[in-house]
């Protein structure tokens, strides 16, 4: 099986690019379309050696938004290794650049500056996860189900999906992931929507009480069915590089992480869920 190509976040730092790296995007772009991967790579490769924005968060967003961009087309060409080495040398000279804007910037380069280098270290995450053993979840209270282990889950296909009751993009996707699970139940799908404590995180009983409140009516409203997971705190999240949200991770019958994707409708995430279903048990 060829692993999915992992999806990256939501590019909200590509906003306000320069005319020289936007061109750089668009040259890479055709080269790709023409079938030149290699040569796609090779100029974006030349733009991120060539930075020269007027400020230090300027310049910062420009890393994030190449060398993600490198990484994809990289484990498009199907060299996941020179993706994940160039993704950890890049988080490295971001996160240089974070301290310096951490240090000057204001609140909201700061707030920039961070979610730009989390979405480096949770795609270098999610790039280093696939065709590895899928991490154990850490998971304090079902609902719809006893607790549940990836472990007992062997010998089916596992869609994991990260959501939070605030996120509205999650809430819209929850009648998709709902026919996916009536789709292939089947055929071996188990759907586990997985979640955590946001307004609660780390707060006392009686938060987390409330929280938890607000989880079941989310989830009664959705006529959700299947079991829904919720942790005390980021742990699973960040094993499985999914702050970004709605996240979907497909793990194979053999326990193995075989894809990622912002939807279980991408198309590639959709061929490797079949995949996975054709496998013997």
């Amino acid at each position: 099986m060829t692993p999915a190509t992992p999806a990256a976040p939501d590019p909200s730092m590509s906003g306000h690019l320069s005319p020289h790296i936007l061109a750089a995007f668009d040259e890479a772009h055709q080269l790709q379309r023409d079938g030149n991967v290699a040569a796609a790579i090779a100029r974006l490769e030349e733009a991120l050696a060539s930075l020269s924005a007027d400020s230090e968060l300027a310049q910062f967003k420009e890393r994030v938004s190449l060398a993600m961009a490198i990484a994809e087309f990289s484990v498009g060409a199907g060299d996941s290794e020179k993706a994940i080495a160039n993704l950890a040398g890049q988080f490295g000279v971001a996160k240089e650049a974070f301290q310096r804007i951490k240090a000057s910037g204001t609140d909201e380069d700061k707030r920039m500056a961070f979610r730009g280098l989390v979405q480096l270290r949770d795609l270098h995450t999610r790039l280093k996860l696939i065709g590895q053993p899928a991490p154990e979840l850490a998971v304090k209270e079902w609902l719809n189900s006893a607790p549940v282990t990836l472990a007992e889950l062997k010998g089916k296909v596992a869609l994991l999906e990260f959501w939070a009751t605030w996120c509205r993009p999650c809430e819209q996707m929850f009648p998709r992931v709902k026919e996916f699970h009536r789709t292939y139940a089947a055929e071996g799908l188990e759907v586990l929507a997985l979640t955590r404590y946001f307004m609660a995180y780390g707060g006392t009983s009686e938060a987390q009480a409330q929280e938890m409140t607000l989880i079941r009516e989310f989830a009664g409203k959705h006529e959700i069915e299947f079991p829904v997971g919720v942790s005390e705190d980021e742990t699973t999240q960040n094993a499985y590089g999914a702050t970004a949200l709605p996240m979907f991770a497909l793990i194979d019958r053999a326990g193995i992480v075989s894809a990622f994707a912002f939807s279980p409708e991408d198309e590639s995430f959709r061929k490797t869920l079949e995949e996975c279903l054709s496998q013997e048990s």
